[in-house]
């Protein structure tokens, strides 16, 4: 079961790039991660909670971006092309997503965020 809607997809410069294997593989990188927390891939809700979506979306992106590049992901920032440009974006925004995703995120619960305010309990000296 794919994650998102590939009609979801809002990025022009991707949006007609993408392909089934893209969709394939980010399914593929979420199951996996269920799989490491302890989560079975199918207790994953259907439609699936929103960071889930999104990271399975981010991630499609990235590999879709990565195909259309000339580039091997090792260039500097002169010779990048617009898909390797993209690509660093959506590697970025993964590597942010898979960092909050935890097994109450992939059932359908919150993500592990910072909570703010931050308060310290201060005593007398």
């Amino acid at each position: 079961m794919a994650y998102f809607d590939p009609v979801e997809v809002r990025d022009e410069l991707l949006k007609s790039l993408i392909k089934e294997e893209d969709i394939k593989e980010s399914t593929g990188y979420i199951d996996d991660i269920a799989i490491r927390l302890g989560v079975n891939p199918a207790r994953i809700p259907k439609p699936a909670p929103y960071q889930v979506k999104t990271l399975a979306l981010c991630y499609a992106l990235m590999v879709s971006a990565q195909n259309a590049s000339l580039q091997n992901g090792s260039g500097g920032e002169n010779g990048a092309d617009a898909y390797e440009i993209k690509r660093r974006v959506y590697k970025a925004r993964v590597d942010e997503l898979e960092a909050q995703v935890t097994m109450q995120t992939l059932l359908g619960g919150g993500s592990a965020g910072r909570k703010f305010p931050v308060s310290i309990p201060l005593g007398r000296c």
